[in-house]
């Protein structure tokens, strides 16, 4: 019996630093014994954010064109590893 490939996903998550906004990007992998628990696995990137841009979405076209693309380059990947 092969061993089934853990599915990935991107995760996005905001935390308060100060008085900012940490924007991060990880990788996920889903549990293959429950398709419901999905653990972090490794970090991607960052973006601290003043909290009133994060707020306003105040951000640049290219910089959120920029955090598009590196979410679609991770799930393209997954999908190339057969992990999605």
């Amino acid at each position: 019996m092969s061993a089934q490939k853990p599915r990935r996903a991107v995760l996005v998550s905001v935390e308060r630093e100060g008085d900012s906004l940490r924007v991060r990007l990880d990788d996920a992998e889903c549990d293959v014994t429950s398709l419901k628990i999905w653990n972090q696995k490794e970090h991607v990137t960052n973006k601290l954010l003043p909290e009133e841009s994060f707020r306003e979405m105040n951000i640049s076209d290219e910089e959120l064109a920029n955090f598009g693309a590196v979410i679609f380059a991770r799930l393209n990947a997954f999908l190339d590893l057969g992990e999605a």
